[in-house]
C-alpha cells in the first residue's frame, strides 16, 4: 500500500511539471514567440502550462493529500468534471485571457491552408507523458461575435493523414522534442476564420478503466490534459497533391524564438 501511495504521489507531482504547446500553427498563447505583432499585446511566459488549471486528482479526500504536492493545480477533475477552456485555461476562470473578450485575444489568423489539404502540425513537448493527441476544427464564420465552443470543436475531430484514426499515440523518447503530426483537413470545409484545437491527453496518471475495471497508468478518465487553440484560414479551390506520407512523426530540437 505504501509503495502504491508513493507511485501515485510521484506520477501526480511529475505531471504538474509536464509542459507542451501547439507550435505550428501557433496557439493563441504561443503566437508571440513566432509572430512579432503578438509580442506587444500577448506575451505569455506560461504558454507551456495550458493544462486546464490542474493535473488529474483522485476523488474525495485524496485530493487534499495531493494538494500538498500540486498546490493550486488540483481541481480539473475533482471540481470541474474534466471540463476545460478551449485554449487550455481553467473552465471556471471568469476572465479567460485567450478566449474572445480576453486581454490577449486577437482573433487574427496565424496560418492559411487549402481546403482538403494534408497538413503538418508541430507540437513541442518538454516532458513526454505518453498518452495521445487529438486535433479539432470549428468554423466560426457564421458567428463572428462569438468564439468557438467545445461542442463545435467536438463535432469535427480531424483524421490523421491517410488513416481513419483520430488519435495520435505518443510513444517517443522522453525529453525535449518537437513532434510532427500529419493531418487531413476536411474536403468540404473552407473558412475565413476557423479555430484549430490541439488536445493532449497524457497517460501518466493512475486510474481505473470504467469498462474493464483494470487499474494502471493512463487508464480511466481522469488524465492530465493540455490544450492549445489557433486561429486559421482555410481557402477553397483546387487541392494540392498530397505530400504527406502515412501517419508518421519525427522529433527535432525545440525552437522558442
Amino acid at each position: 500500500m505504501f509503495l502504491l501511495l508513493l507511485l501515485l504521489l510521484s506520477t501526480n507531482v511529475l505531471s504538474v511539471w509536464g509542459h507542451g504547446f501547439l507550435f505550428d500553427p501557433p496557439a493563441r498563447s504561443t503566437a508571440w514567440i513566432v509572430i512579432p505583432d503578438f509580442r506587444s499585446c500577448c506575451t505569455y511566459y506560461d504558454h507551456m502550462q495550458m493544462f486546464c488549471g490542474g493535473v488529474p486528482v483522485q476523488y474525495g479526500e485524496n485530493s487534499r493529500t495531493f494538494s500538498l504536492f500540486a498546490c493550486t493545480y488540483l481541481h480539473l477533475w475533482h471540481l470541474l468534471d474534466g471540463k476545460c477552456g478551449i485554449c487550455g485555461e481553467p473552465y471556471n476562470q471568469v476572465n479567460k485571457l485567450f478566449e474572445m473578450g480576453g486581454s490577449m485575444y486577437k482573433g487574427t489568423s496565424v496560418k492559411t491552408y487549402n481546403q482538403g489539404q494534408q497538413i503538418s502540425v508541430k507540437v513541442n513537448l518538454t516532458a513526454n507523458h505518453m498518452g495521445y493527441f487529438e486535433f479539432r476544427l470549428c468554423n466560426v464564420d457564421t458567428t463572428p461575435n462569438s468564439d468557438a465552443t467545445q461542442d463545435c470543436l467536438d463535432r469535427r475531430i480531424l483524421k490523421l493523414a491517410n488513416s481513419d484514426l483520430t488519435k495520435y499515440s505518443i510513444t517517443g523518447a522522453i525529453g525535449n522534442s518537437q513532434i510532427i503530426v500529419n493531418l487531413q483537413l476536411p474536403a468540404g470545409v473552407s473558412c475565413q476564420h476557423c479555430v484549430f484545437q490541439w488536445k493532449y491527453t497524457a497517460g501518466n496518471s493512475w486510474g481505473t478503466d470504467p469498462i474493464t475495471g483494470q487499474q494502471g497508468l493512463g487508464l480511466g478518465t481522469e488524465n492530465e490534459t493540455f490544450m492549445g487553440c489557433a486561429d486559421i484560414t482555410i481557402v477553397g479551390g483546387s487541392v494540392p497533391a498530397s505530400t504527406s506520407s502515412a501517419v508518421t512523426s519525427s522529433t527535432k530540437a525545440l525552437v522558442y524564438s
